[in-house]
């Protein structure tokens, strides 16, 4: 399989544009790196700057929301994999989860594995590490091979929240929702609560919220589908997951 991306250029502005990538012959796979001023069909993307510590969760998720109807698979490659510290790995956290909850894949090259310690420090095996393997055990508990994207399902959300959608329509739904807010506000970061609004088709449904940190789920609680359902966030920091399982 052949992995890459088309040209780009840095004068006078940096700039590339993706459509040739996901059109031509010459890739299997479609590699983005976070730069700004990225375009795909007419629309430009701001991903932020390479190893910048910038999150751009609105614009990543929109990117990848339009890159899951091209004909090749699209996949993110380090946002901030030279920083060996919390905020690093909670960027690449945010980010590998956005990205598989829109249809992408996602590259992290982690770089505290080196020669002497190849598991990696005790402090990425305690974090990344295991926030990553999190990430892959819960996506592969939910069938997504044949669920779709469904953007505008949470019809209203608290305040610095982007979210992105995952779900088999009427069966089961899993929602994840990130603080968007940059380094650079001195808000980021704290605590975010409140109701989210979406709508369900009738039926009984089971409601569980995830950690994507911890790695567990909450005890579930009940709701009845056939309208729209207002659902309390308790208190959180940086990122929560929740999953809407149909009963019957």
């Amino acid at each position: 399989m052949v992995v890459g991306q088309n040209a780009f250029s840095y004068a006078p502005k940096f700039y590339q544009a993706f459509d040739t990538s996901f059109s031509g012959s010459m890739l299997d796979a479609v590699n983005v790196h976070p730069l700004p001023d990225v375009t795909l069909r007419g629309r430009t993307y701001q991903l932020g700057n390479f190893m910048s510590k910038e999150l751009q969760l609105t614009d990543f998720r929109d990117f990848f929301l339009a890159a899951q109807h091209e004909p090749k698979p699209c996949i993110e490659d380090n946002a901030a994999s030279m920083y060996c510290d919390d905020v690093g790995w909670t960027i690449q956290r945010k980010r590998a989860w956005m990205a598989v909850m829109c249809g992408g894949q996602y590259d992290y090259i982690d770089f505290s594995i080196q020669a002497g310690q190849e598991a990696g420090t005790e402090e990425s095996r305690k974090k990344i590490r295991t926030w990553m393997r999190h990430l892959s055990e819960f996506i592969h508990s939910f069938d997504f091979v044949h669920a779709q994207p469904v953007p505008g399902w949470i019809e209203s959300k608290p305040e610095h929240l982007v979210e992105a959608i995952l779900a088999k329509p009427g069966s089961d739904y899993i929602a994840y929702l990130a603080d968007s807010r940059e380094l650079s506000d001195p808000t980021a970061g704290q605590p975010i609560s409140g109701p989210i609004v979406f709508g369900l088709p009738a039926g009984t449904y089971r409601v569980y919220f995830y950690s994507p940190i911890a790695g567990v789920y909450s005890v579930g609680v009940r709701v009845q589908g056939g309208d729209r359902v207002t659902l309390e966030i308790a208190s959180f920091e940086q990122d929560v997951v929740f999953r809407v399982k149909r009963e019957h």
